[in-house]
C-alpha cells in the first residue's frame, strides 16, 4: 500500500490487462454456470409437459410464445417462464459481479486479480484504501461496463425487444471500449478509476523497496561506527 502522500505512478499495462483477465475469468465461471442451471431449469419445465415432448430448451427461449403442438396458452407460459429464467440468471451474474469486486475492494482494497499481479486500487488524493462509497461507486461503473450493458442486451433479446437489444450491445461495445482505453493510456485511469475517485498502482515497488534497505543499511553503518 502506497504511503500517504507517497506518488501514484501507474503501473504497467500488462500487469493491469492481466488482473481484469483473472478477475473476468471468475466472473465468466459464474456465467458458465449458471447457464448451465438455467438450460437445465428449462429443460425440466418443458419435459413436464408430454404435449411438447420432444421441444428444447432453446427452441422455447426463441418461440416467442408460439411452440408448434402445444396449446396457445401452454406455449406462452412456458415462454414467460423461460424468459424469466433467463432473466434472473443474468440478473444473479450482475449481482454476483458487483458483489465481489464490492467486498474485494471494502476489506482489500484490491480485487484476487490485482493481488495477485501485485496492484493495489488507493484514493486518488492522498492515498490510502478507498471507503465504502468510493468501492461502491468503482464496483457498479466495473459490474455496468463489464456484464451489465451485455446482460440487460441478452435479457432484452430473450424478451422479443430486438431493436433495444441492438442498441443496448452497441451501447455495451462503446462503454468497454472507452473503459479500457483510458485504463492502458495516458495516466491509465479507467473510466470506474474517474467516477470513483480512486486509482490503479503498484503494491510491491522494487526501487522503493531497494532505498529503503540501503538507508537502513547505511544507518546501520554509521551507528555501528
Amino acid at each position: 500500500m502506497p504511503e500517504e502522500g507517497a506518488a501514484l505512478a501507474s503501473p504497467p499495462r500488462t500487469r493491469r490487462l492481466c488482473a481484469w483477465a483473472l478477475d473476468f475469468a471468475v466472473v465468466v465461471a459464474v456465467a458458465v454456470l449458471l447457464g448451465w442451471f438455467t438450460f437445465h431449469r428449462i429443460s425440466a419445465e418443458v419435459s413436464d409437459v408430454t404435449s411438447l415432448a420432444g421441444t428444447s430448451a432453446w427452441q422455447v427461449i426463441t418461440s416467442n410464445g408460439d411452440l408448434a403442438g402445444a396449446g396457445q396458452d401452454v406455449g406462452e407460459s412456458l415462454w414467460r417462464h423461460a424468459v424469466t429464467a433467463v432473466q434472473q440468471a443474468f440478473g444473479a451474474l450482475v449481482l454476483f459481479t458487483f458483489t465481489y469486486h464490492f467486498l474485494a475492494l471494502a476489506v482489500l482494497g484490491r480485487t484476487p486479480g490485482q493481488a495477485l499481479t501485485a496492484l493495489s486500487v488507493v484514493r486518488r488524493r492522498g492515498g490510502g484504501r478507498p471507503g465504502r462509497g468510493r468501492a461502491g461507486v468503482r464496483a457498479a461503473v466495473t459490474t455496468l461496463v463489464d456484464v451489465g450493458w451485455y446482460a440487460l442486451a441478452c435479457c432484452l433479446l430473450a424478451g422479443g425487444a430486438v431493436g433495444l437489444s441492438v442498441l443496448c450491445w452497441i451501447v455495451a461495445v462503446a462503454f468497454f471500449a472507452l473503459n479500457a482505453a483510458l485504463a492502458l493510456i495516458g495516466s491509465r485511469r479507467s473510466l470506474a478509476d474517474r467516477l470513483g475517485g480512486v486509482t490503479v498502482t503498484s503494491a510491491w515497488r522494487v526501487r522503493a523497496a531497494l532505498a529503503r534497505i540501503g538507508g537502513a543499511v547505511r544507518r546501520s553503518g554509521r551507528t555501528e561506527y
